[in-house]
């Protein structure tokens, strides 16, 4: 069964050379548009959710947030509540490339699933989903 581990490892892989070399030219390289992108889509996680979110360890997120940060991509906020918390949004930055980053997470997605009908697509997913992660 190792092939099916195998085979989302190469998926992955792809997947991941495509698109820092897609975003190298805007200082995205090594996925950090994963961050900007989920950063976009859910503004205000905590930065550990963030990590949590782009399944990376902490200390990785923390530091590549606070390059990201520096390039404008991203801005921290103490929380209102405990201002032990930070929580991440998106900078002007970040939201002016985000179209560009979501297109580009689509192609890859529909390019992907482009010879799944949309009810293995369904069952990809159900098993997937069973998978811990």
């Amino acid at each position: 069964m190792f092939d099916i581990i195998r085979k989302i490892g190469a998926i992955t892989r792809t997947i991941q050379i495509d698109s820092n070399a897609q975003f190298r030219d805007l200082g995205l390289g090594n996925n950090a548009f994963i961050y900007v992108i989920r950063t976009c889509e859910q503004p205000g996680m905590f930065l550990g959710e963030l990590a949590d979110a782009v399944q990376i360890d902490r200390t990785t997120a923390f530091r590549t947030v606070k390059k990201l940060v520096a390039e404008g991509f991203l801005r921290l906020e103490d929380d209102a509540d405990d201002k032990r918390l930070r929580r991440v949004y998106p900078a002007e930055r970040g939201l002016a490339i985000y179209p560009q980053l979501h297109a580009y997470e689509q192609h890859s997605s529909d390019t992907l699933l482009a010879p799944l009908t949309p009810a293995e697509r369904k069952q990809l997913w159900a098993l997937l989903k069973k998978l811990p992660s």
